[in-house]
């Protein structure tokens, strides 16, 4: 796209009204009528607005006295909501409890039910503040939610609450930007007391009934984690981790604790330490001795672990093939509990307490809808579960939605490479459509079958997506997620390419009408794949590009600007994953930025101006070296977000004119 197309830019705000929010209290009740399957009009012409605006109440969480609480967005931002019942959705009735103006990020219900804390950002800079509300109080009343750490400069993170309700564990760089210490408040005394303040990233997952223990973690990469329990009263550090099997001395081990077992003698936790998998493992406090105790999940990569705080039942969530499986065990005994049948989809755990276990499920027709379940004392029968959460579907039929197809292709160098196939509904094999190859941030994540609004606009309106787990991903194991880590960074940006050539080889594309796509380091992939598809043709490996345009969201241009610039404490985990700024050569050879000339497709850059991540000056370098060239990107930069667009209106802007851009760069027929 040449400078005789004007540059569209676009500063947007939500100052608009359609955007405010009411004020707090009673939110009424939203009618909802379900369209009979006669009347459901095509998904084609359903507006992009109804899409973007499905939505399911998030973070469901249950009081001990039955009172039902969860993160909602009817107005388009996130909030805290009371239900007036025992079911959240359309038909609810609700009295919203917070009003902030970026949103509410997450909230955490005290054990006795009487406390709640608020975590809440400004303008999406990630500078997490924490807040306690009274949820007797009036809402909007004074007193009803003071502060309880607050610095604007500060990023907190509740960790865990104590078992009696009295206070929280925390962490903080208030003291050291580069460095999160462990800290304890107590709500009788409003004192807050520094537990642990070693340099590093530092979080707790367990706390012993007394206080006198914590279990606490080093995290320095997502490949190497230490494991310790701390000692409150003189700040000293028992190692727990374990060691990595049949590897060399000093080989990094990823590990995270799960919390204490009953009597608290012995732990949980999870490592990658055999197989590269991460597996479930019981240790012994007092010798050592460390087994696997639950032998059926050992071929899987556990997602994720949690407890009752009465650690009688155990959860552990395993990755099948991007599809999460939920499994439930008594304790001590590891006795396996008959769950329900569950809908294939991503499961996880909303929370377990006592003996009562929510869960939600997200797939690509289930847009995160949550359900409980009282476990039922061994030999007796089981209750169905409960539906918890329903659906705005926007008189959508949700059923008519596309599934993935789940496949796999070869990279260059015959790695094989998992990838989400997304077709239009009425597809047929042997077309050629316009698509969209769409990579993940992380990099270390993995796409998912979970439901995306997004997505099914796209596929609805023709277009293909497919989301390839490049190496880099995690989900496949300890050996393929550190596949791309510093000198191997380029190898991750060719499985891109190669997703499109698959795409080409097997009848769904034609070159020159695929778009790159990507958010944060998936924005990095979504220019540099760009870089290396030119590059191809230049070695003769390709006749013609195979990619028509780009879309780069929060993404990185320039690994050393990026690595300078981006917030302190991520400075030295994103080193070991890219490369360390004592090696800038290296660092100029894998950034775009420096390759700019080979990119010659339309462009779309997207930014959070208040973004810590990876700061606006990424985009802007990508923008200007483009219009030096004579290329006229378009651009958008929102005021109000920061490493994403977290508000309803700011995301219908971007998605819109996602799509017109691509309308305009790669068509909508098919061929």
């Amino acid at each position: 796209m040449r400078s005789s197309v004007r540059t569209r830019l676009l500063i947007a705000s939500l100052v608009a009204s359609a955007c405010c929010a009411p004020a707090l209290g009673e939110h009424p009740a939203q009618a909802v009528t379900i369209a009979t399957v006669a009347e459901r009009e095509p998904l084609a012409s359903v507006s992009l607005e109804r899409f973007l605006k499905i939505r399911a109440p998030g973070s469901p969480s249950f009081a001990p006295d039955g009172t039902l609480y969860v993160r909602d967005w009817p107005d388009g931002i996130w909030q805290l909501y009371r239900v007036m019942g025992d079911s959240a959705g359309p038909k609810a009735r609700t009295v919203r409890l917070t009003n902030y103006k970026d949103g509410l990020s997450g909230y955490s219900l005290s054990p006795d039910g009487s406390k709640i804390l608020l975590f809440h950002a400004v303008g999406g800079n990630e500078n997490t503040q924490i807040s306690l509300l009274d949820p007797k109080a009036e809402p909007g009343s004074e007193g009803a939610i003071t502060p309880v750490a607050s610095d604007p400069k500060v990023q907190f993170a509740a960790n865990q609450w104590y078992h009696d309700s009295s206070g929280f564990i925390f962490t903080g760089n208030a003291e050291s930007p580069r460095d999160f210490y462990i800290y304890s408040y107590d709500f009788a005394s409003g004192k807050r007391t520094r537990l642990l303040d070693r340099a590093g990233s530092w979080s707790a997952s367990d706390v012993t009934l007394d206080k006198s223990r914590v279990l606490v973690a080093e995290y320095r990469s997502i490949s190497d984690t230490s494991i310790y329990e701390l000692n409150t009263s003189d700040g000293s550090l028992k190692d727990l981790g374990v060691k990595a099997v049949g590897a060399p001395e000093g080989t990094t081990v990823s590990q995270s604790l799960v919390g204490y077992m009953p009597g608290e003698k012995s732990v949980l936790l999870l490592a990658d330490a055999e197989d590269g998998l991460r597996k479930l493992y019981l240790k012994d406090l007092a010798t050592g001795a460390t087994s696997q105790p639950v032998s059926e999940i050992d071929a899987y990569e556990v997602d994720g672990a949690s407890m009752n705080m009465e650690r009688t039942l155990l959860a552990v969530v395993t990755n099948q093939d991007g599809y999460g499986t939920l499994r439930l065990f008594r304790l001590p005994s590891f006795e396996r509990v008959a769950l329900p049948p569950i809908e294939e989809g991503v499961v996880g755990v909303n929370e377990l307490k006592g003996d009562r276990i929510t869960w939600s499920v997200s797939n690509a027709r289930t847009p995160g809808l949550a359900y409980t379940w009282t476990v039922p004392p061994t030999g007796t029968a089981s209750t169905k579960p409960r539906q918890v959460t329903f659906a705005e579907t926007q008189e959508i039929d949700l059923g008519a939605f596309t599934l993935p197809r789940l496949v796999k292709y070869k990279a260059a160098d015959g790695l094989e490479i998992a990838a989400f196939l997304y077709l239009p509904p009425n597809y047929v094999e042997g077309t050629r459509i316009p698509f969209i190859a769409n990579y993940h941030g992380g990099p270390e994540s993995q796409f998912r079958p979970t439901f995306s609004a997004a997505n099914q606009y796209l596929v609805a309106q023709g277009f293909g997506v497919i989301q390839p787990n490049v190496r880099g991903s995690t989900g496949y194991g300890r050996a393929f997620h550190m596949m791309d880590d510093y000198k191997n960074r380029w190898n991750s940006v060719k499985d891109g390419v190669d997703a499109a050539k698959w795409l080409i080889d097997n009848g769904y594309a034609k070159a020159g009408r695929i778009a790159t796509y990507g958010g944060s380091y998936g924005g990095f992939m979504s220019v540099a794949t760009l870089v290396e598809d030119a590059q191809r043709v230049e070695r003769g490996e390709q006749a013609q590009p195979l990619f028509g345009a780009g879309i780069n969201v929060v993404g990185i241009v320039n690994m050393k600007t990026f690595l300078e610039q981006t917030s302190g404490y991520r400075q030295k985990l994103r080193e070991v994953e890219y490369g360390p700024l004592s090696d800038p050569e290296f660092l100029a050879s894998v950034s775009p930025i420096n390759q700019i000339e080979k990119i010659r497709v339309p462009m779309l850059i997207a930014h959070g101006l208040n973004d810590p991540r990876v700061p606006v000056g990424e985009a802007m370098q990508l923008a200007v070296g483009l219009m030096e060239r004579g290329y006229e990107p378009e651009q958008i930069y929102f005021p109000d977000e920061g490493h994403g667009f977290a508000k309803l209106n700011n995301r219908l802007i971007f998605t819109q004119r996602m799509v017109e851009f691509l309308r305009k760069s790669i068509g909508t027929d098919a061929e």
